[in-house]
């Protein structure tokens, strides 16, 4: 195993031992920084090389890394650093590289990498009726088109490189949704730019219909079921299509409208004839984990004719175990109150399943993730990870260690090399906060409180400015993302936490003089299945009353919280929830900005509001902020994205509309050429989000035309096998 270390005063990539746990120094930096320079004819800054992000190649050892938005091998034998030639985006090579797959006019082709030859598959597709595509209801079809990218062709090759599972997709019913570019660049006419996209209870969506290729012979075979909805990305795109070790089988998941019924398949890849292995239903949904896009936790044990499930039919997220011949679950692997996260894999060999969970340890946090390791019959429960902290694991290649980094909120991130039975090898560092402590950094605090109904845990954190004065009244900043895919509130030592950056604005906005609160409520995921379903047809909720009813708790118990000066503010359905709390408690709320809120689910892609909301179109027309528009008292700063292709911009003028035939006061902001990210990063957004609260919460004029310089986008990676 490898990492970097990185003093301040020196780097050192490091070498671990997996076996006795010994460190060696492998890199000397001046060589490395020689060889570069003498590529790119200049003098390279070593503070400037950007190692939080790279790899390692053995035989020969190489690293890999990436410098001046050119990938780099530097060769530890030779001293020298080669440019690493990329594999095309919008192709997509077989594992032993001998073919690759490309989309050309709509359609597939296969080039032999050995010959040069190049073959054609198909020659029926079209536009909007084509092969290997993804939908344009994936929420970025224009940013894509605008920036010029290519997304690789959506397929998945067989572990041993001989066949292809893709799909034909059919948008072609899907309707038309429009995006005007006013200010174009070195343009003065607007410009119209147009997108297949599927609102919430429009009849048609985009379908997929499944298909297997085999390279050696260019057949194609089309698998013997109907064609799959993909209301966001297709089955591939979300790892729901996987193949089957001994690349004979396809397994598949496959979801109904509005997601209330959820099967597992097997296909054939011979035939192309599939069955199904289990499927279950609920009266909201069913989800393969409960956090959105996150890994479905299927596991499939074909040397034993078994597979592993997920399901929440005891009202928590537990693993069964079943036979491939039966639905009935053979045993349940994990039951009680808490929360499986992920399953890591089986060890066949010791019969141990290896899963991180949360909430099995009564006297910590829920929310903190531990590592764990059972037997299929549930047998021998086994906490891996004894630190009462938030922990993330990474498993050896070999399966015989895994690094383990833990932390909280307020406590540094220490890594450890640990055995699968959890024994130590060694410690592998602890990160050094002192630059934050220079800063005069408050650490922020986790808290919990009761929700509405005077029993339920609510968790949350709370950001302090630097200057803390605990003799000072100070205003809040609720900083809301209400779900249901993701909870808001970081629980692990991160600069930009989870959602949208969360720790990393709510320290912003806490050190222009605010308390700043992140609160998980009702209808987030991480819990129970009655927590998470409790806004189910009710999604303007938002858990905002737990919100309302903890804020107040912490100011009875905290005098430094001025409960007169409350603000507001999220960030797409965050945006929604923070109008929603200015309209349905607006003598709490005094101060919100909204930024690319999805104020009416009507206007938003189908796999959202379908899933979460539901299928009666009789439970939207309320939930809409434009139907209490009238409501509006306190400072409220709209934003959006003229090109935000996720929450379209007719969200915000809709509402716009309803404030004006209310004659409501109110501030907008429309940023050109900003999609639903950029406008996100942007300085500017940043900028107007800190003035609005510092002079209509704090009472002070801002400074004007100060300038924020870009946030950092890179996530540093810790380690690489």
């Amino acid at each position: 195993m490898y990492y970097f270390q990185h003093t301040g005063a020196k780097k050192k990539l490091i070498k671990i031992d997996l076996s006795t746990g010994e460190k060696k120094e492998v890199l000397d930096f001046d060589d490395l920084v020689a060889a570069l320079a003498a590529n790119m004819d200049e003098k390279i800054d070593l503070e400037k090389l950007p190692f939080d992000r790279f790899s390692m190649q053995e035989k020969p050892l190489q690293l890999c890394f990436s410098y001046n938005k050119i990938n780099w091998y530097y060769d530890f034998e030779s001293k020298a650093c080669i440019k690493k030639s990329e594999d095309k985006l919008e192709e997509l090579k077989s594992p032993d590289e001998r073919w690759t797959l490309i989309v050309k006019n709509h359609n597939l082709c296969l080039l032999d990498l050995k010959s040069g030859s190049e073959y054609q598959i198909t020659s029926d597709g079209e536009k909007y009726y084509d092969y290997a595509s993804s939908p344009e209801t994936n929420t970025q079809a224009v940013s894509l088109r605008l920036a010029g990218r290519v997304l690789p062709p959506v397929a998945l090759w067989s572990p041993d490189s001989t066949k292809i599972v893709t799909h034909k997709l059919n948008q072609r019913n899907v309707r038309e949704l429009a995006l005007l570019q006013y200010a174009p660049e070195d343009k003065q006419r607007p410009e119209v730019h147009t997108y297949r996209m599927s609102f919430t209870g429009d009849e048609h969506l985009p379908l997929a219909e499944l298909m297997v290729i085999d390279a050696a012979t260019k057949n194609i075979l089309p698998l013997k079921i109907e064609s799959f909805l993909s209301p966001y990305l297709t089955l591939i795109e979300f790892k729901w299509v996987w193949w089957g070790e001994d690349s004979k089988k396809i397994y598949f998941l496959r979801e109904s409208r509005g997601s209330k019924e959820l099967s597992l398949y097997v296909a054939d890849v011979e035939t192309g004839a599939t069955k199904i292995l289990i499927t279950e239903s609920s009266d909201t949904y069913v989800e393969p984990n409960q956090h959105f896009a996150s890994p479905h936790q299927v596991v499939i044990l074909e040397n034993r004719k078994e597979f592993i499930w997920l399901s929440e039919r005891s009202g928590y997220p537990h693993l069964y175990l079943y036979e491939m011949s039966s639905d009935v679950p053979k045993n349940a692997i994990t039951q009680g109150e808490w929360f499986i996260r992920d399953v890591h894999f089986y060890d066949d060999k010791n019969d141990w399943l290896y899963f991180t969970a949360c909430g099995l340890d009564k006297n910590s946090d829920p929310y903190y993730k531990y590592f764990y390791r059972c037997h299929l019959d549930g047998t021998d429960l086994t906490c891996l990870t004894k630190e009462n902290a938030n922990h993330t694991i990474s498993i050896s290649p070999d399966k015989n260690s895994f690094l383990d980094t833990y932390s909280t909120i307020n406590t540094q991130p220490v890594t450890q090399l640990k055995r699968m039975d959890g024994t130590l090898i060694c410690a592998v560092e602890a990160a050094n906060i002192n630059g934050l402590e220079k800063l005069n950094w408050v650490p922020p605090q986790r808290f919990c409180k009761k929700g509405r109904d005077g029993k339920t845990d609510i968790y949350g954190n709370i950001y302090f400015p630097s200057n803390f004065d605990s003799n000072k009244k100070y205003p809040v900043i609720d900083h809301v993302y209400p779900g249901p895919q993701f909870y808001r509130t970081p629980t692990h030592f991160n600069l930009f936490g989870s959602i949208f950056r969360s720790a990393w604005l709510g320290q912003a906005l806490a050190e222009l003089g605010f308390i700043v609160v992140h609160i998980d409520g009702f209808g987030t995921p991480g819990r129970s299945k009655a927590f998470h379903d409790a806004t189910y047809k009710n999604m303007s909720d938002c858990g905002i009353p737990d919100h309302v009813v903890v804020i107040k708790q912490l100011a009875s118990k905290h005098k430094f919280i001025d409960i007169e000066r409350i603000g507001i503010t999220g960030y797409s359905g965050g945006g929604y929830a923070t109008v929603r709390a200015m309209l349905a408690y607006p003598d709490f709320y005094k101060v919100g900005v909204a930024a690319a809120g999805n104020h009416d689910l009507r206007c938003y892609p189908a796999s959202y509001g379908e899933k979460y909301n539901s299928l009666d179109v009789d439970t939207y027309e309320s939930q809409s902020n434009t139907s209490i528009a009238q409501n509006l008292d306190g400072k409220l700063l709209l934003i959006h994205g003229e090109l935000d292709d996720n929450v379209h911009p007719c969200a915000t003028f809709q509402l716009v509309d309803a404030l004006i035939r209310h004659n409501k006061d109110f501030d907008m902001l429309i940023m050109p050429n900003q999609n639903h990210d950029s406008t996100f990063d942007h300085p500017y957004y940043i900028r107007k989000l800190w003035d609005y609260f510092v002079q209509h919460l704090l009472g002070q004029i801002p400074p004007k035309n100060y300038l924020i310089k870009p946030m950092p986008v890179d996530f540093p990676q810790m380690a690489d096998w």
